[in-house]
Formats: structure tokens, C-alpha cells, sequence
């Protein structure tokens, strides 16, 4: 039997799932070109998407630069927070109590990227990434919602999922469980009515 392996380099036989470090990704080159090789952490992933940690005050630049490429990013396929505090891999990476990730696809280069934003307890706050992509609208609701991450600048940040009278960000590690560590659940009638009034639809709080 011949083994067709033998004409293969070890980067081509290497299983999918090894971890990579992108660097040789084109759009590292490109960002390096125009940021310098200092301006941001590139993190090895398994997922065949290069993830790259930006600082917060060069997010948009960046994000705007990817979308002006030759070939450019011109999709925003999903952009949320991780709660980071209990994180154990840090090696090489940002210190990050929180951090905020968006994922952009590039059609003509049928490529992905992840670009992630390290943010202290203390200071949870991103410029909006609506004036690049407006889908970022809910995407950066939710996250706000689920993490208390405040988007600056962002035209209608409120509750996208939760019912209004909420308290608290349940995405969050420190958020109590309900079923262990909250009061038995009472409904009074009273408290009933109030629930249904902050359910009542009002489209322009939607827009």
C-alpha cells in the first residue's frame, strides 16, 4: 500500500483541531503593516479563526480598516461578552475581567476573524461598533443586558430579552441561581398586574 502521506508537510497533516497561532494568516501581515507588530495580541485557537485582542481605544479604527481591505471584512457575524474572571489559560493573553469578542467574515477571502476587547471590572465601557456595522444594534443590547457592558454612543441601549422590571445581569459569574441561592417565587395579583403592564409592546422602543 502506498502511503500517500509522505509527500505532506507536518503543517498539512496536522490534525484540524491543533492549535494554531495564525500568524501566517494574511490579514495578521496586514494588520501588523498598518498597526505595527506591537499594537495588539494575537491568541492561538483551535478553531481556525485567528482571534485577536485590540485595545479598546483602537477598536473602531481597527474594525474600520478591516472593512476597507482590498478584500474586505464586510460582515458582522456575531459579537458578545465572556465573563473572564474565573479564567485559568491567560497565558500570553490581556489581563481581562471581561472581554468582548466580534467576529467578522470576509466574503471574497472566504475567511474569518475574531477581534477581542479586555475590560476591568471597573470599567466596562466600548465605543459602539453600530456607526461600522448597524447589526451590532441588538447584538451590543444583549450583551449590555447579560454582562452590564455599556456600548458609548450606542442610539437605543436597553432590554432585548429580559422582562423590564429585571434586576441584575444573569450572563454574569457572580449572578445568583435561581433554583438555589433566591427566595420560593410568589405571584401575588397585585404584582401580577404590574408584570404584565411592563410586558405591554410599544414598537417605538424597539426601533
Amino acid at each position: 500500500m502506498v502511503n500517500n502521506m509522505t509527500d505532506l508537510t507536518a503543517h498539512d497533516a496536522a490534525p484540524a483541531w491543533q492549535t494554531r497561532d495564525h500568524l501566517d494568516d494574511p490579514v495578521i501581515g496586514e494588520l501588523r503593516n498598518r498597526f505595527g507588530p506591537d499594537a495588539f495580541t494575537v491568541q492561538p485557537t483551535r478553531t481556525g479563526v485567528p482571534v485577536v485582542w485590540v485595545k479598546r481605544e483602537q477598536l473602531l479604527e481597527v474594525g474600520d480598516f478591516l472593512k476597507k481591505l482590498p478584500k474586505p471584512y464586510v460582515m458582522l457575524f456575531d459579537l458578545h461578552g465572556m465573563d473572564e474572571r474565573l479564567r485559568t489559560h491567560r497565558d500570553g493573553l490581556p489581563a481581562a475581567d471581561f472581554s468582548v469578542f466580534y467576529h467578522l467574515i470576509s466574503i471574497d477571502r472566504n475567511r474569518d476573524i475574531m477581534l477581542k476587547v479586555a475590560l476591568s471590572e471597573n470599567d466596562l465601557h466600548l465605543p459602539t461598533f453600530t456607526k461600522l456595522f448597524p447589526n451590532a444594534n441588538w447584538y451590543e443590547r444583549e450583551t449590555w443586558e447579560m454582562f452590564g457592558i455599556t456600548f458609548d454612543g450606542h442610539p437605543n441601549l436597553r432590554r432585548i430579552m429580559m422582562p423590564p422590571t429585571w434586576e441584575g445581569h444573569p450572563l454574569r459569574k457572580d449572578y445568583p441561581a435561581r433554583a438555589t441561592e433566591f427566595d420560593p417565587f410568589e405571584l401575588t395579583k397585585a404584582k401580577q398586574d404590574l408584570e404584565m403592564e411592563a410586558l405591554t409592546f410599544k414598537p417605538e422602543e424597539w426601533a
